[in-house]
């Protein structure tokens, strides 16, 4: 018997897979199930094939003859009785059990309601259940040819109404038992053997899906999408419906679509009505399914009708030319859809990971968006998110960057609001909106969900490189600003306050002029001079930002950073754990300053446990001076000679180094020159 392992550490059975297959008489459930199983390419050895009939021989004395002989309430027990020795065995062998059976029983000219035989057995037992919905005719044809068993001949129309009555209260049913449910539609002009290949196909796929196969899958997919990509540092990982074009593709598959007769009601609002589960998708799945014959054509109709935002198309553009960035659209929605939308907009080199089909091998859940953010970090990857929905909240939390991207009122998600609100006050979301068209109300207000434009500028921010460590250390040596900054700080006529306010400019400079290129920027709404509203600037994220000066000769300068980011908190430590943790909580850049950086080992001694409770977080170190040698990966080095500081540089992508100068002077301060006694008036303790 097959056992789980439960939160109490106790063991429990698991419940077997055991999946209904129902028709009407004479759909052909017992041949294809017998057919199936003499299939040699068919791997029945996980499977158990029980007929009703067959079953109920079993549990009752005198077979069938004595079966039909007993009052309706010893059928039920009967049958509910038939179906539990078969989940018994099921479970025991740990195969998938097949159940052809009955619904109800409708005899033409029945006065009455068609006698239904289904049990409460039935609803707890069976985890799909699959419908053969041939053709009335075609089961016309069948009962009256059939040698084998003598069938009572029922008129076509009545043969319709009994299926079109199954198929409905079966999937009323299966959606209040959360049961999967899907139907094989069998016609006239069905190709031979069709129906078998697609009852072949679900079993397979319900016999070895669930959630971690599910999530194994879709990271095959990402792995095989950026295979080969050696340079890769930045994956923008990308929602589809509402973020790519204002369009929801699901929706317009479902007008499109001759199941629903092109009405505009959507069979995936009552999918979802119970929320968005990995069961939720797995049924939408299997809606789709059941239009396999009109999948391909409905898709290509759909995808002629979306326009993608030009701003979206040129993001996309340029990540097929630049080496280190890659995009992914990990959509809930179908696939095929968005790589005809991609086609069309000469965006092939974008792969799509979606589902839609049983052979695309896994559905997209909001959940395992942020499971393909936790993949990529795994793979040492930074990943930027862009989405519009709730079932982006996940994927929005775990990226290094969320951009929401929001649409005209009319099309966008009208629950997001709710979940914004929520995600930014309770959660510590930080995230940017990107108003599409620009002239579009924001969600929320600019104060609490900042904005940004894909402008070139924005973009240049996206692009750039971060696995260089060249790029991530700046410094202003040369600058004539600099040369003006450090001469107070190096005039030996300098200490006490005048000394520390000249640090505090320092710090206010840097924070101006080079950690705002790092951070970027976000737009808010400030009140104007002349009256009304216009647009204002603050630092990117500034309110999810600790400034943390190490103590005690980076604090002046701190001061400084600070003065520039009023927004972020501060805390001072002199070794990280005089930090309370909950500082970090929600934070997206730490700032630690110090005044001179000579080996960069108190800085390491920050890092070390900083990157085991923050391992994704943006840190930029701010100094007035970093000696060119701490900066500088010694070759060759083995055991302790190697320069750890320089090392962390160069592996983290999420460190960087502003300075105001690099220095070769490697003189060590004491006294006099020491830069802390300097800013404090202690020289004369050395």
């Amino acid at each position: 018997m097959t056992d789980t392992q439960t939160s109490s550490g106790s063991t429990e059975p698991v419940k077997p897979t055991m999946i209904g297959l129902y028709g009407i008489p004479g759909s052909g459930k017992s041949y294809l199930l017998k057919q199936l199983k003499n299939d040699n390419d068919f791997a029945y050895q996980h499977f158990t094939f029980y007929d009703g009939s067959s079953l109920l021989e079993n549990v009752v004395d005198g077979g069938l003859d004595a079966f039909k002989k007993m009052k309706d309430e010893q059928q039920y027990e009967a049958r509910e009785q038939a179906l539990s020795l078969a989940a018994v065995e099921c479970q025991a062998f740990a195969n998938t059990g097949v159940v052809a059976g009955h619904y109800m029983f409708w005899q033409a000219g029945d006065m009455d309601e068609p006698k239904r035989v289904g049990t409460e057995k039935d609803w707890v037992t069976y985890t799909h259940i699959i419908y053969l919905m041939v053709d009335p005719e075609i089961v016309a044809t069948r009962t009256k040819e059939d040698k084998i068993r003598e069938r009572k001949q029922l008129p076509v129309e009545h043969l319709r109404k009994w299926q079109e009555a199954e198929i409905t209260e079966l999937r009323a049913i299966c959606g209040d038992n959360g049961i999967l449910f899907t139907t094989i539609t069998e016609t006239p002009t069905t190709a031979s053997g069709r129906t078998g290949e697609r009852l072949a196909a679900l079993l397979n796929n319900f016999q070895g899906h669930d959630e971690a196969a599910n999530t194994a899958a879709v990271e095959e997919a990402v792995d095989n999408a950026l295979r080969g990509q050696e340079d890769l540092d930045t994956v923008l990982l990308l929602d589809a419906d509402k973020t790519l074009a204002p369009h929801d593709t699901g929706l317009m598959f479902w007008k499109d679509t001759t199941l629903s007769g092109g009405s505009a009601k959507c069979p995936l609002t009552e999918v979802f009505k119970k929320g968005y589960s990995y069961a939720a998708f797995r049924q939408t799945m299997l809606l789709y399914e059941e239009k396999a014959d009109d999948f391909d054509a409905t898709c290509a109709s759909v995808a002629a009708k979306v326009q993608m935002y030009p701003d979206m198309i040129e993001m996309l553009k340029r990540a097929g030319t630049t080496p280190h960035v890659n995009a992914l659209i990990v959509t809930c929605g179908i696939r095929r859809v968005w790589e005809l939308v991609l086609e069309r907009n000469n965006l092939t080199h974008i792969k799509v990971i979606g589902g839609g089909q049983i052979s695309d091998g896994y559905v997209v859940t909001g959940e395992l968006k942020g499971a393909v953010v936790d993949h990529l970090h795994k793979k040492k990857l930074r990943v930027l998110a862009f989405g519009d929905s709730p079932l982006d909240m996940t994927m929005f939390h775990k990226a290094d960057g969320a951009y929401i991207i929001v649409g005209k009122e009319a099309t966008r998600s009208s629950s997001m609001e709710k979940a914004l609100a929520k995600a930014i006050n309770n959660n510590n979301l930080s995230a940017l909106q990107v108003l599409l068209p620009p002239s579009v109300p924001p969600r929320l207000d600019l104060n609490a969900l900042p904005k940004a434009v894909l402008d070139t500028t924005e973009l240049d921010h996206i692009f750039r490189v971060h696995s260089d460590p060249s790029t991530r250390f700046v410094h202003a040596t040369s600058q004539p600003s600099a040369k003006l900054l450090m001469t107070p700080t190096r005039n030996a006529t300098k200490q006490s306050h005048s000394l520390r306010k000249a640090h505090e400019r320092v710090g206010y400079h840097l924070a101006t002029s080079y950690l705002s290129t790092i951070t970027g920027l976000e737009e808010i709404v400030i009140p104007h001079v002349q009256g009304g509203v216009t647009d204002g600037y603050r630092f990117r994220h500034e309110k999810a930002t600790l400034i943390i000066p190490l103590m005690r000769g980076g604090e002046p300068m701190a001061f400084g950073v600070s003065k520039a980011l009023p927004g972020a908190a501060f805390a001072h430590a002199k070794v990280f754990s005089d930090i309370d943790p909950k500082n970090f909580e929600g934070k997206h850049t730490i700032i630690l300053v110090d005044s001179v950086i000579n080996t960069g080992k108190s800085i390491v001694e920050f890092m070390v446990p900083l990157r085991e409770m923050c391992p994704r977080v943006r840190v930029v170190v701010v100094a007035g001076v970093v000696q060119e040698g701490a900066v500088v990966v010694k070759e060759g080095a083995e055991g302790g000679d190697g320069n750890v500081f320089a090392e962390m540089l160069r592996d983290d992508k999420e460190l960087w180094v502003v300075a105001l100068r690099k220095s070769g002077n490697k003189y060590k301060g004491k006294g006099g020159t020491d830069t802390g006694h300097r800013l404090f008036g202690t020289t004369k303790l050395d």
